[in-house]
């Protein structure tokens, strides 16, 4: 797909991840910011060689042709972009860091860019171990959906320096605006996304009704888990 023009404040919803295999969740939570915020673009981005996770069971042609099927309907109405060059990256067997695709991608899109990086609750309790995850914060908005049962404010829960810097940036609902006009800073957290489901359920054979159909499909002709 050809890139869209620039424009004086873009709007960037980034959705990265293993999507290994995608699942609804995934969509759910694009779809959710897409509708509140209208973004100019929603980019989606493989992940190349994940620094804290294993190796993909999927190749890197099949995660991509199941994010093209999982998000076909929602490309219909929003400019989609599927960004490879963490997949390139591990090409070259160079590991992928967010900050740095977040970098790339300020310099892309320009200071005015709004940027917005969603993430799960699984990543928010580990984000204190990315690399120069503070410096995110200067890149773009990071915008958190948590599984049905998770609190942030819980005992443990995360990292008392994310907490805290969370705690400092945090948008509420109604300031949601915010996020669009502002460039980067802000921190908001989803609680009601209400679907319980990871990836690894999937490669076990569980939660199969919530991956979508298409991509089931592909999963059950490629023999991929």
């Amino acid at each position: 797909m050809t890139l869209p023009p620039k424009t004086a404040n873009p709007c960037i919803i980034i959705l990265g991840g293993s999507f290994d295999p995608v699942h609804s969740g995934h969509v759910k939570l694009a779809q959710l910011f897409v509708d509140l915020l209208k973004p100019t673009q929603l980019r989606i981005i493989p992940t190349g060689r994940s620094s804290q996770k294993a190796p993909c069971r999927a190749t890197p042609e099949q995660r991509i042709a199941m994010l093209s099927l999982a998000f076909a309907k929602l490309a219909e109405s929003t400019l989609l972009y599927l960004d490879t060059q963490e997949i390139k990256r591990a090409e070259q067997e160079l590991p992928s860091y967010s900050v740095e695709t977040l970098t790339l991608l300020r310099n892309e899109f320009g200071p005015s860019a709004s940027l917005l990086f969603l993430i799960g609750s699984d990543q928010l309790q580990q984000l204190h171990l990315w690399k120069n995850w503070q410096h995110l914060f200067e890149l773009a908005h990071i915008v958190v959906a948590t599984r049905p049962g998770f609190s942030v404010a819980a005992t443990g829960a995360i990292n008392d320096l994310v907490l805290k810097e969370f705690q400092r940036r945090s948008c509420s609902t109604q300031q949601l605006q915010q996020l669009r006009e502002q460039p980067c800073g802000f921190t908001y957290i989803y609680t009601d996304l209400c679907i319980d489901v990871s990836s690894t359920q999937i490669r076990d054979g569980k939660n199969l009704s919530l991956v979508p159909p298409n991509v089931l499909n592909y999963i059950q002709q490629h023999h991929i888990y």
